[in-house]
């Protein structure tokens, strides 16, 4: 065989070789499964109805209402479905909320109908109340929790200093300042853990709201950035190269964009100059910049970013003084992908890289506009849940293709006040919630089909799709070059 034709017949055997190796990508949307299992017939359990559901181990807990227990705490993995614990016997109810992991446990505020709302936890097995902040029948009102460390903090008032800022290890529960001394409370609030630190806006009673930092151990005033007892209110703490970024007030300029490394803090940029407000908001980091919305006073409240020296809108999607509004910024890939209005479609599904910024889909065609919101990734997909001008439903993109995911039946449609976890993702399994005449509220799930690819590494063993491909391609290429070795032998002589 010529030479030219065994090194075509060994690129062919790759090109098979690697497409063989390649999983097959579903075409069509994967169907839910609803599962009316917690409270059988018409009354829903109103399952994952709510902005308490969080992915632990291997199950979506959530609150429930099984009809005889009141909103409790459940969990599922979409096979098994059962109630962890019922913390307040009767049909009371604890209605949990606040889900953080720490060390195993999963922690949450709840109400046992006796101590008042406090800090408990639970592994799936052992659920206990971790501390009575506010001893007796008051309720300490647990907020804001965030893992730094070792400890679970959060902000609650223990009848004595106030709402300040406390933490537990699941043993020790303390209170880590009394920044604002005595009864009176410092209001700590937009907490952040970002590297070694828990940043955060208090009141100690003197500077009014400014910003402040934590490592647990030694709690500072990292700046005081309008000066006196009145206050910046900084929040939306974001983390880009060295930085924070957030939003502030110095009394001057308004609310605008500013950033500390923990010994400078500055103002990056002046959007709206003069005396007004930009209204940033919807920090979120893509690449080497953060994006948000921001309004110029010129162009509307439009899509912005910025690397700390060179701050700039984006593109202006409602042209000339109209808002688009850009909101919930979600990345995926190499996109930021949001809800906007271009004042001529409504709200509807938008991305941008930075370079092209376009409409994905015009899921309520007209100007009615789908309210695209809950984006959720998963696989090469997507998911999110819009308004087809009829009612709600979840669809999913890939960027190029929008498309409707179905519901078992007719009637079927997610009615919630689900917020940002209307749709979660365990593993490649996708929960929202459904409504439907014959089922109330309740919970459903997807397989999305993407979500688990063939190894393609040497951790895939032997017999992975990959190794088998690699190995066949050797022998391939062996064979093909003992012949070239033979042909240039046979020339030779």
């Amino acid at each position: 065989m010529p030479a030219k034709k065994i090194r075509r017949s060994a690129v062919l055997a790759l090109a098979l070789l690697m497409a063989a190796a390649v999983p097959v990508r579903a075409t069509t949307p994967p169907t839910f499964t609803v599962i009316d299992s917690i409270r059988p017939g018409a009354d829903g359990s109103y399952a994952v109805d709510s902005s308490t559901s969080v992915v632990f181990g291997d199950y979506l807990y959530f609150e429930a209402d099984g009809g005889t227990t009141g909103r409790e705490l459940w969990r599922s993995n979409g096979t098994t479905t059962e109630r962890v614990t019922d913390i307040n016997p009767g049909a009371g109810g604890i209605s949990p909320w606040g889900f953080k992991e720490l060390g195993g446990y999963l922690y949450f505020f709840a109400d046992d109908g006796t101590t008042g709302e406090e800090i408990w936890r639970t592994n799936g097995t052992m659920t206990e109340r971790v501390a009575d902040v506010y001893p007796g029948a008051p309720s300490s009102w647990p907020s804001s929790p965030q893992v730094l460390g070792n400890h679970l903090y959060f902000v609650a008032d223990d009848g004595t200093a106030g709402y300040e800022l406390w933490r537990t290890n699941g043993t020790t529960t303390e209170i880590v300042e009394d920044l604002n001394p005595g009864s009176a409370s410092s209001f700590v609030d937009s907490v952040r853990p970002i590297g070694s630190y828990l940043y955060f806006q208090a009141n100690d009673g003197t500077n009014g709201y400014e910003l402040w930092r934590t490592d647990g151990t030694t709690t500072t005033l990292v700046s005081d950035i309008r000066p006196g007892a009145d206050s910046s209110y900084p929040y939306g703490f974001t983390a880009l190269g060295g930085y924070i970024y957030f939003e502030a007030d110095d009394g001057i300029v308004g609310d605008e964009l500013w950033r500390t490394n923990g010994t400078t803090t500055e103002r990056v940029a002046d959007i709206y100059p003069g005396p007004n407000d930009s209204n940033t908001d919807d920090f979120t980091v893509l690449g080497s910049y953060i994006y948000f919305e921001a309004d110029d006073g010129t162009t509307g409240d439009e899509v912005w970013r910025t690397n700390g020296t060179t701050t700039e809108r984006v593109t202006d999607i409602d042209p000339g003084a109209g808002s688009s509004n850009p909101r919930d910024f979600t990345v995926f890939g190499d996109y930021l992908y949001f809800e906007a209005d271009d004042g001529t479609t409504g709200d509807e599904l938008w991305r941008t890289n930075g370079t092209t910024t376009e409409r994905v889909a015009d899921i309520d065609v007209g100007s009615g506009g789908s309210n695209p919101e809950a984006f959720r990734p998963l696989g090469d997909f997507l998911y999110f849940i819009a308004d087809n001008g009829d009612e709600d439903y979840v669809y999913r993109t890939n960027g190029t293709v929008t498309e409707q995911v179905p519901f078992p039946d007719a009637g079927q449609y997610v009615s919630c006040d689900c917020y940002d976890t209307a749709l979660v993702a365990l593993g490649g399994r996708l929960f929202s919630t459904v409504y439907s005449e014959a089922t109330g509220n309740e919970f459903a799930y997807l397989d999305e089909p993407t979500y688990v690819l063939p190894e393609t590494n040497r951790t895939g063993g032997e017999n992975s799709a990959w190794t088998i491909a690699l190995s066949a391609l050797a022998l391939v290429t062996l064979a093909a070059g003992v012949g070239l070795r033979r042909r240039a032998g046979v020339a030779q002589r």
